[in-house]
């Protein structure tokens, strides 16, 4: 028993050191140059320490769970706790948005972007082809040759008439 009263003796003069500075100076004092949320965050740890500095006071003074100052004290140290909370949402939000890549979606435009390209040069290199392979008039006069090579005719693609309608009967309207 002895060692679990200098275990707690230990820990108050831990705290009432850490709470020195606070104790000297006022919160403006101390807050002159802080950032608002430096302000805010100061504001609610003090809060949070009276708190619960005051709910082990009372646990220490053999408070049942039933009195109503120590439920006070709970709804009060849940209530600072929200402001931690909201804290904490204030400076996630002041970091900025947070990029998020859908790499699947990358993927699919990258790849239909890389397919039609190859399409297109695929294209390219066909009519390169066809261009190289078609001989030229100066070609055909410069080569002599027993009997000349007929010149193929470019291909070209046979456009599709649209058949013609066929002549149909107007419909009678009725008459309502």
């Amino acid at each position: 028993m002895a060692e679990h009263l200098g275990n707690a003796s230990s820990a108050l003069s831990a705290i009432e050191e850490y709470l020195a500075p606070l104790t000297t100076k006022s919160v403006d004092e101390l807050t002159v140059n802080a950032a608002p949320i430096e302000k805010a965050k100061l504001q609610v740890g003090l809060a949070y320490s009276v708190n619960a500095l005051l709910y082990i006071l009372l646990k220490t003074q053999g408070a049942s769970s039933k009195d109503l100052r120590q439920t006070q004290v709970k709804a009060e140290l849940d209530r600072v706790k929200g402001f931690v909370q909201k804290i904490k949402y204030s400076e996630e939000m002041a970091k900025g948005p947070q990029v998020k890549i859908d790499a699947a979606a990358a993927g699919r435009f990258i790849n239909h972007a890389l397919s039609s390209d190859q399409v297109y040069v695929k294209a390219l290199n066909e009519r390169k082809a066809e261009t190289e392979d078609a001989p030229t008039e100066e070609t055909t006069a410069e080569t002599p040759s027993k009997a000349a090579p007929k010149a193929e005719a470019p291909k070209t693609k046979k456009s599709k008439k649209a058949p013609a309608a066929a002549a149909k009967p107007a419909k009678k309207q009725r008459k309502h």
